[in-house]
Parts: C-alpha cells; sequence; structure tokens
C-alpha cells in the first residue's frame, strides 16, 4: 500500500471509530437516565404509552404527540366495582332458621343477588347508610332484617342512630359486632372535577357508568352552616336513586337520595365523624347566611367573590345571639377569607367553616362599606342529633 493510500484508510478508520464510540455513549448516556436519574421517562423510541399504571393520585400526563394511546376503561371500571364490593352490604329480612322449608313452603335461605336494598358501610365499627322511600323507612324494624356482606358474613341489627337534618334523609344502622370493616375515602370538594367518569352503584351487580355535569349550590341563599353543593349527573333520564357514586379509584363522591337529587359525599362528613367519636354531637356553628358573589350579580358591590351576608326566606342575614352577631357581624357585609384561605368560586364559606372544630377561634376578613376588617370569632356548635346528649342511641326492638 502506498503511503498517500495508507493516510487516507487511516483518516476513514479514525472517523468510523469515532462515530461508534459517540452513538455508544449516546445509548448507554440514555440507558443511565432512563434507570437512575429519571425512571419514569417514557422512551422516545416507543410509539405507545402505557396508562395501566396510573392512578388517582398520579401527576397529570399530557400527551404532546400521540401516536398510539389505548386505554381499556371496561378493564378499571371492572377493577374498581370487585374492589367497591366489601363495603357494602345487602339488607334482607330476617327469616326464621327454626323453620324447616319442605313444612312452611317458605324459603329458608337469602338469594344474596335480591336483596330488599343495599346499604353502604361508613365507618370501620360497622355504621352503615342506606336511602329509603319514606314508606320503607317508616316500617324499618331492625329486630325484622339482617345485613349479608360480600363476604357472606351476616350481621344482626341493633342500633339505629339518631342524626337529623342531613340530606338526602338517610337511615343510618349499626352492624352488631363489626369491626375492621373496610371504609372508602370520602372525595372532597377540592377533587371533584367536571366531566370526570364516575360509576352509580345500588347493588353488587348494579353499576351505571356516568360522568360529573355541574356543581351546583342550592338555595340560592345560603347558610354557614350547612354544607350547600349538590352535584349533576350527565345522562339525567337514568334514574340513578336510591344509590352510591364512586369515582375510577374506588372513592366515595355522592350519595344520590330518594328523590334524585346528587348530595356530594363531604356534605355527610361532621356526620360520619359524630359516628367514629361516639355519639359528640356538636358541629361548627357560625350563624349567618349569605349570598355567594361568584354566583350572584350586583352591582352596588362590584365583587365577583365572597359571602355577602343576606337574609334567607325565613332568617335574618346574621341570626340573633349568634356567634357571627356576638363578633359583630352585619347584614350587608362580606366575608372574604377564613382565616388564610379566600372565599371564591371553589370555597364556599360553608365548605370552609365545615372542617373547624365547635370552640375553635377563626379569623375572618370582610368588606363592610369598601373598607377592610378583621374579627376573631369563636365557633359555636350545633346539633345534628334530636337527642342534645348523643347523636347516636340504641334503637328498642319493635
Amino acid at each position: 500500500m502506498s503511503h498517500p493510500e495508507r493516510k487516507t484508510w487511516n483518516f476513514w478508520a479514525v472517523i468510523s471509530i469515532t462515530v461508534a464510540c459517540g452513538l455508544a455513549a449516546g445509548i448507554l448516556g440514555a440507558l443511565i437516565s432512563q434507570v437512575y436519574i429519571w425512571p419514569d421517562f417514557s422512551s422516545s423510541f416507543s410509539s405507545e404509552v402505557n396508562l395501566a399504571n396510573l392512578n388517582a393520585n398520579s401527576a397529570g400526563l399530557v400527551i404532546r404527540d400521540p401516536k398510539t394511546v389505548v386505554v381499556n376503561q371496561d378493564v378499571k371500571v371492572s377493577e374498581t366495582v370487585s374492589n367497591l364490593r366489601p363495603v357494602l352490604v345487602g339488607i334482607f329480612k330476617e327469616l326464621a332458621s327454626t323453620t324447616p322449608a319442605l313444612a312452611s313452603q317458605k324459603p329458608n335461605y337469602y338469594k344474596l343477588d335480591e336483596p330488599l336494598f343495599t346499604a353502604l358501610i361508613i365507618t370501620s365499627d360497622g355504621w352503615a347508610m342506606a336511602l329509603l322511600p319514606a314508606d320503607l323507612k317508616a316500617d324499618f324494624k331492625i329486630k325484622n332484617y339482617v345485613a349479608i356482606a360480600s363476604d357472606r358474613h351476616l350481621y344482626q341489627i341493633d342500633k339505629l342512630a339518631n342524626l337529623k337534618n342531613l340530606p338526602g334523609d338517610p337511615l343510618v344502622f349499626h352492624l352488631s359486632g363489626a369491626s375492621n370493616l373496610p371504609v372508602k375515602k370520602i372525595v372532597p370538594r377540592s377533587e371533584l372535577t367536571l366531566g370526570e367518569s364516575l360509576l352509580v352503584i345500588n347493588g353488587w351487580n348494579a353499576v351505571k357508568p356516568t360522568t360529573l355535569a355541574s356543581i351546583i349550590k342550592t338555595p340560592a341563599v345560603l347558610s354557614s352552616d350547612v354544607i350547600n353543593a349538590r352535584l349533576v349527573l350527565a345522562d339525567t333520564a337514568a334514574n340513578f336513586s336510591n344509590s352510591f357514586v364512586f369515582d375510577l379509584a374506588g372513592n366515595l363522591a355522592a350519595i344520590v337520595a330518594v328523590d334524585g337529587t346528587v348530595v356530594p359525599a363531604f356534605s355527610y362528613s361532621p356526620a360520619w365523624s359524630i359516628l367514629t367519636a361516639g355519639g359528640q354531637s356538636r358541629l361548627p356553628y357560625l350563624g349567618v347566611n349569605y349570598l355567594d358573589l361568584s354566583l350572584v350579580k350586583n352591582t352596588a358591590l362590584n365583587l365577583d367573590k365572597g359571602a355577602w351576608l343576606y337574609p334567607s326566606p325565613s332568617q335574618a342575614a346574621v341570626i340573633k345571639d349568634s356567634p357571627a352577631q356576638l363578633a359583630g357581624l352585619k347584614a350587608g357585609d362580606v366575608i372574604t377569607w377564613v382565616n388564610n384561605q379566600p372565599i371564591n368560586a371553589t370555597n364556599d364559606l360553608a365548605d370552609l367553616l365545615a372542617v373547624y372544630q365547635p370552640g375553635d377561634t377563626v379569623t375572618l376578613t370582610y368588606l363592610r362599606s369598601g373598607a377592610e376588617k378583621s374579627v376573631e370569632i369563636k365557633l359555636g356548635d350545633v346539633k345534628l342529633s334530636g337527642n342534645p346528649d348523643a347523636a347516636v342511641k340504641p334503637s328498642p326492638a319493635k
């Protein structure tokens, strides 16, 4: 080989080795980054995105250049329904176990797929709730009914809760001897998303997929001491009455009353905490009625958020002898903050107050005649129970 040819060969050999080493280094660097530095970063070499491992706690996913995205929702719905079965119990008329079936010509067994109604377990120590028509609720005698869980365990019913003024007027009762029962998380107001997929369930084998269409507040004049939100589900022609609504993560989103009203589950959180606390029937009380300025237009105030103290058809804007009146609040004031949380379209005054306990002191910021003021108020208490001493009482056998 001549000297010029040898120089040319060496040149291209060096170039080839350099390019090969560069490619190898790039591939090695990408692998190290994917495994050790960004383990959750999807490989750019893949044309498919696998969503199977995503859940409600995952961060949002943005697909900027989709190629193939396959979401098998049927599988997710099936998994969610299976996970919900343990929190549902079927309620049956009690059968006399000593009565021979052939002699009486009556069955001495419970047909598990045909309960009179289905109830939801709401506390781990056996409290459950159901929504019943007025005639069935009035006829409900605890000694005449039993509850059967998905694992076929049969429970006697030994107590009724004496909770009053709950939205939807649910029947709340206790399963004798129950402990360590599964309970589903309640979806907070901040996690309800318009358009999200939901499952309406009124039995072990009765499921209706739907979506959240809107979140409304009713009535127009709201109370600081009642959570006022209601939900609207898509496909309003469907019969969702007497049902429980869950998100795809299996969390309790809402309860559908007999009249079809969809009550968000967070409305019941104070009542369930009463049951868990063993009958302490105290809830925070401020004592004002108001209009949500994110939902109404007042040309004189020129504000688009806040709680404008305003009388209801039956009560004054500031209730007599309430903590609000004792602190000096007046009709026409606009409450804008509760401690460090603003009142706006997302944060309602009643929702913000519901997380506190009677006796807690909160700082309210408010506007009066255009001037911003603040006041510390010690919250009083209201009763959810017809019995002033306890929200739960044994119900006599009838």
